[in-house]
């Protein structure tokens, strides 16, 4: 089959994930990478000589051979640049949030239900093999009724200011993929929550936060997320898992950022599964993306903008109802300073800047 042309929009860190996954794939070929930033473009000539490099996104959307566009660009862009593939009858692979607001959010939403194309946003750990292993063993019946989802995710990842203006603070930059997952798992839609947020180095903006509450079918969660785990400390660590918690049994996962562990305690089998832990699985993302293209079904396990908007509102409100809370200042400003400066020369880390090598 003729590979997909596909032209990709923003090359920063994302973009260069989706470039290395497609230049990988007979599915793809990236036939344009589009950047406003001289240095990026010339960074794209080095890593896809065969591509046409341009600064003018309208190429792009003009070109009639382009089916696919990617969007990996500042989210203050996303919106316009949805309407612009729209209009112009290609399909669209999106980073997440899919606008700069909610209100953009779900027109966003209508514009794409209404279009007619095929289009998926970058909520990349439905697409995540150790999920897939623990919704299976669900669906089976070996944890009885799902009953209680707890996530957490603690890294020092991105600091404040390190690239959070247009997504928002780490609960809503980070942390909607852990509401949209919870959200995955329940197969429900939020009823009740309570959430509680620390503003770390007494910045201006919650950067560690909690929320519990239920589901409309009954299951109750709790989520964990914040980007301050050690974040000075000599020997950098995390702390990233899933506990779903049934009526019988109980399934978990663990990983560090290398290997992913899934430990299943069923009615009849227990089972340890250990693999690599697969990343951003864009791969997997782009594959299902190309398999619904060329078959005009949708892969069931694609998520769809809508979910991206619910994780993204959902979001907002445990931040909007963290600051109706006590929500104490810890640590100083003097020590974000060190945490920045320390991290604009890491090599090994978490969430490090972006740089062209």
């Amino acid at each position: 089959m003729n590979p997909i042309k596909v032209g990709l929009i923003g090359f920063g860190r994302m973009g260069g994930f989706y470039l290395e996954q497609m230049q990988k794939s007979p599915d793809w070929e990236v036939a344009y990478i589009c950047d406003t930033s001289a240095e990026s473009r010339q960074y794209a000539h080095k890593k896809a000589p065969e591509a046409k490099i341009v600064s003018d996104e309208r190429e792009i959307f003009e070109d009639p051979q382009v089916q696919v566009v990617g969007l990996f660009a500042l989210a203050d862009s996303r919106r316009e640049q949805i309407e612009r593939a729209f209009a112009a009858g290609k399909h669209v692979i999106a980073e997440k949030p899919i606008a700069e607001n909610q209100v953009s959010e779900w027109k966003v939403v209508d514009l794409a239900e209404k279009s007619g194309l095929l289009s998926t946003v970058n909520l990349y750990l439905r697409n995540s093999w150790y999920h897939q292993a623990i919704r299976e063993f669900i669906a089976r019946g070996e944890i009885g009724e799902l009953a209680i989802i707890r996530v957490c995710h603690m890294t020092p990842g991105l600091a404040p200011g390190e690239g959070h203006e247009y997504e928002g603070p780490a609960f809503h930059d980070c942390g909607m993929h852990y509401v949209d997952i919870a959200r995955w798992y329940a197969n429900s839609e939020f009823r009740t929550w309570h959430a509680q947020a620390l503003r770390m180095w007494s910045y201006k903006d919650p950067w560690w936060l909690q929320c519990h509450g239920t589901f409309e079918n009954g299951v109750v969660f709790d989520i964990t997320q914040g980007h301050v785990y050690g974040q000075l400390a000599k020997d950098q660590t995390h702390n990233s898992y899933i506990d779903i918690i049934g009526s019988k049994g109980i399934a978990r996962m663990t990983h560090d950022f290398k290997t992913a562990v899934v430990e299943l305690h069923g009615v009849t089998q227990t089972q340890r599964i250990e693999k690599p832990y697969g990343g951003k699985n864009i791969d997997t993302l782009c594959r299902r993306f190309a398999e619904s293209l060329r078959s005009g079904v949708r892969d069931r396990h694609l998520p769809q903008f809508r979910d991206a908007a619910i994780a993204s509102e959902y979001a907002w409100r445990f931040l909007d109802d963290a600051r109706n809370h006590d929500m104490p200042a810890i640590g100083t400003p003097q020590e974000l300073d060190a945490i920045r400066e320390r991290r604009r020369t890491m090599t090994n880390g978490y969430g490090l800047l972006h740089k062209h090598n």
